[in-house]
């Protein structure tokens, strides 16, 4: 018994002696002569850095840097002196950076990233002012935390967070194509924190004119706020009231407009369609009341996701160009800055859809064939097949074994093929109804993805035209090769291009000035007078962002 009275009373004694805040080795990192602070700040940074294996991320006070290598280079190089502070006073370097995280909604991002939170906290707690006496240790883990918040906002305002393919949350400092120390290093001796940022800022007039719009959109709705209108379960009454709430809230109705609460009603609904990239009929029909659920919140979301966007984005930088916009089924040709093109398009389904690209046209098909791939042919076609035979016919279809032979449809027994063995080809023949049109234009690019007619040109007056298997779909396709064909006129000029769209046979035509294409998918838009135009978030892609975005 007394052997238990012992033990107990020892591991008592050992606990206490580990937390007593009054402990040896805590006093040792309590200093209240500030001018020793930075000398024993530096010995503590030493101490953590000199050995740091880079390949894991470095928690400090409970938060996970992610510059682990970048502090480590960054100290190395400055003797592991104390960088954000002297002698326990903050400098103006630390104090412009917390203004900046603080203020960090300004381009799209969240504060709290940046350890805004970690850092108050030891920021109240450095200085016992009741004590007079600096913590050493907390000194050394402001300046660890402010260093990774630098780093991570210069690399994120550069080049973002996500991975443009798959949308995951990643950490690319090798992206940058600035040396962060340096950069660091030039700031804190120049006092140019807020100019490095907006240094390394995209310079491009896409991320200027978004990044605008959302300050003017905050400060437009300062004072107004609206819920989402997500139900019509009412009376005709009582929902044009709540409507014109909703519409009033985000300044789409005004009560100065002439005519009856009706007129004035339509009038709004037509100014928010407007706005929305929607059939302005004045009529609450299945999208606009769709675009109607959207809140203040969502929109100022929406537009930090393209924020974002135009970060992981190389936009063009030739004085000539194809930008397609899938979100508003759009495709415009530029040159020296001036629109000199703009088509209608129709782009892929929401679970087909038309992938990212940036590539280059160097030639058109005319009246090209279509092979149709292997899915299509054995989800699709197959299937038609086994319940009638003669469609292959009826759609101008050939049949081509694996050495593209050409094989007689009628004695095949299709039943007896499956999506698991399909040893056949199918190819549509040339002519106006082909699926492909009469006109093919290539491109380089993983996803055999390629931009053309269509036998079916109705579809082009659809809202929404996320209607086809991945490929673009082109309303102005004889615009457009007349464009392209534009600086050869000795070579081929526009009457040939004529002559041989009245012959059907098969062409290809060679550009003189290949032009680069690109594929690209934002949700917003600054139109000539600076109005913020919003597009359908077809894909999702702007919900899945904001999704990897808000997980740790």
């Amino acid at each position: 018994m007394k052997n238990y009275i012992f033990l107990y009373f020892l591991i008592s004694t050992i606990a206490f002696i580990s937390c007593n805040p009054t402990s040896n080795t805590e006093s040792e990192l309590l200093i209240a002569n500030p001018t020793k602070l930075n000398e024993e700040v530096c010995k503590l940074l030493k101490e953590q850095l000199v050995n740091l294996d880079t390949s894991k991320n470095l928690v400090i006070s409970g938060d996970t840097l992610l510059g682990s290598k970048q502090i480590l280079s960054f100290y190395k190089k400055n003797n592991f002196n104390i960088v954000w502070s002297t002698k326990g006073k903050a400098n103006k370097q630390r104090d412009s950076l917390i203004s900046i995280i603080k203020n960090a909604d300004v381009y799209g991002l969240n504060s709290e990233a940046y350890h805004l939170s970690k850092i108050n906290s030891l920021l109240n707690a450095e200085y016992d002012s009741s004590k007079k006496l600096f913590d050493v240790a907390m000194l050394k883990d402001i300046d660890l935390l402010m260093c990774d918040a630098f780093f991570r906002f210069l690399v994120e305002v550069s080049k973002g967070r996500l991975n443009s393919s798959n949308l995951i949350r990643e950490w690319h400092p090798e992206k940058v194509n600035v040396n962060l120390i340096e950069l660091l290093n030039t700031a804190i001796k120049n006092n140019t924190i807020r100019g490095a940022i907006n240094f390394i800022e995209p310079q491009n007039q896409t991320y200027t004119s978004f990044k605008l719009a959302l300050a003017n959109f905050k400060i437009e709705f300062k004072n107004s706020n609206w819920d989402s209108l997500k139900s019509r379960e009412s009376d005709s009454l009582t929902f044009n009231k709540r409507l014109k709430n909703r519409l009033y809230a985000s300044h789409d109705y005004f009560y100065e407009y002439a005519g009856s609460d009706s007129v004035k009603l339509v009038k709004a609904i037509k100014n928010f369609q407007c706005k929305h990239n929607l059939t302005e009929d004045g009529k609450i029909g299945k999208l606009t009341f769709k675009a109607l659920q959207q809140t203040k919140e969502d929109y100022i979301h929406q537009i930090e996701m393209n924020i974002e966007r135009c970060r992981m984005l190389d936009f063009p930088k030739q004085k000539t160009y194809v930008w397609i916009n899938i979100p508003k089924y759009e495709m415009c040709v530029l040159e020296e800055d001036t629109l000199v093109l703009k088509s209608k398009i129709i782009v892929g389904q929401p679970t087909k859809q038309t992938p990212l690209i940036k590539s280059t046209i160097r030639y058109f098909i005319i009246y090209p064939y279509w092979t149709v791939p292997f899915s299509i042919a054995t989800k699709e076609i197959l299937p038609v097949l086994k319940r009638d035979r003669t469609y292959l016919h009826k759609k101008n279809f050939d049949v081509l074994d694996r050495n593209n032979g050409l094989v007689n449809a009628s004695k095949i027994d299709w039943k007896k093929y499956s999506k698991n063995y399909f040893p056949w080809k199918l190819r549509q023949r040339i002519g106006a109804d082909n699926s492909l049109g009469v006109l093919k234009f290539n491109f380089i690019n993983k996803y055999g993805v390629y931009l053309h007619d269509t036998d079916n040109h109705k579809l082009f007056n659809r809202e929404i035209r996320a209607l086809s298997h991945g490929c673009i779909r082109l309303e102005k396709y004889l615009d457009f090769a007349k464009f392209l064909i534009r600086d050869d006129s000795l070579n081929y000029p526009i009457d040939s291009l004529m002559k041989d769209l009245k012959t059907e046979k098969q062409k290809y035509i060679y550009i003189k000035k290949a032009i680069p294409i690109y594929v690209n998918y934002f949700t917003i838009e600054v139109g000539k007078n600076n109005e913020l135009l919003f597009f359908m978030d077809v894909y999702n892609r702007d919900k899945k962002m904001l999704e990897s975005l808000s997980k740790r």
